[in-house]
């Protein structure tokens, strides 16, 4: 059913982009609330005692925090449909993976098969989360490698510890666990010094995807969106 405006003149729906929008605004203004909570429980565990309780509280208010991060941070790609139903997935198993994790702690880990579950599901955000904040980097020639390198060394870290939560004893293979993160710390660093220290000559990337409104556009390094009439420039990084 349409809207009707002031006018009595019937109104489209809101568009995706501004649902997702407000979305977006709900989650920064519950992430930000919970930090700031978060630092007045710190600020109240430095100045005292906490008991058990305050404990239990604080360790799920900092989980609350991380989910909305983790959310967020998958936030990034859905707008310029970046790794498709990835970031997606990321933030469907953010919520009731760090829900289980906030039941699991309640219940002092009794029941294994919750905070197991619930790690597997925050695994997979965390790895979705990494995932959209890496595909916004900008690599042209032989530094693209450096983005699927990136990818599956998180994805294999991700596995192990999934593998461990659910009992698998690696014995030795916590060597192998550090060099597959140190490798992967090297290719993240890699990836954002090669995308920011590029060449004067180097043009920057075309604008693809309406920043505004993360509507498709003609690949321009000047463009103006058809969707919201907004006109964007990339001058360089």
């Amino acid at each position: 059913m349409r809207r009707m405006t002031a006018s009595g003149a019937p109104s489209s729906p809101p568009a995706p982009s501004e649902r997702f929008d407000t979305v977006r605004r709900v989650a920064r203004w519950v992430t930000l609330a919970s930090i700031f909570a978060n630092a007045l429980l710190g600020v109240w565990a430095v100045a005292g005692s906490l008991g058990e309780i305050e404990s239990r509280i604080l360790a799920t208010s900092l989980l609350i925090t991380a989910c909305g991060s983790v959310a967020l941070a998958c936030g990034t790609a859905i707008p310029e449909f970046r790794l498709g139903p990835l970031p997606i997935i990321g933030i469907v198993t953010a919520v009731p993976g760090f829900a289980l994790l906030i039941a699991g702690f309640w219940e002092d880990f009794g029941v294994d098969a919750i905070w197991q579950a619930g790690a597997t599901l925050v695994a997979v955000a965390v790895f979705a989360a990494f995932a959209s904040l890496m595909s916004a980097v900008h690599l042209k020639g032989r530094y693209r490698r450096l983005l699927p390198t990136a990818y599956t060394l998180a994805a294999a870290g991700g596995a192990f510890l999934v593998a461990v939560v659910w009992g698998f004893d690696p014995k030795d293979g916590w060597r192998l666990f550090g060099i597959l993160m140190v490798l992967l710390g090297a290719a993240t660093l890699a990836a954002l010094i090669a995308a920011r220290l590029r060449p004067a000559h180097e043009e920057p990337p075309p604008v693809r995807f309406c920043p505004y409104c993360g509507a498709p556009v003609a690949a321009s390094r000047v463009t103006e969106c058809p969707a919201c009439g907004h006109r964007c420039r990339v001058l360089g990084r």
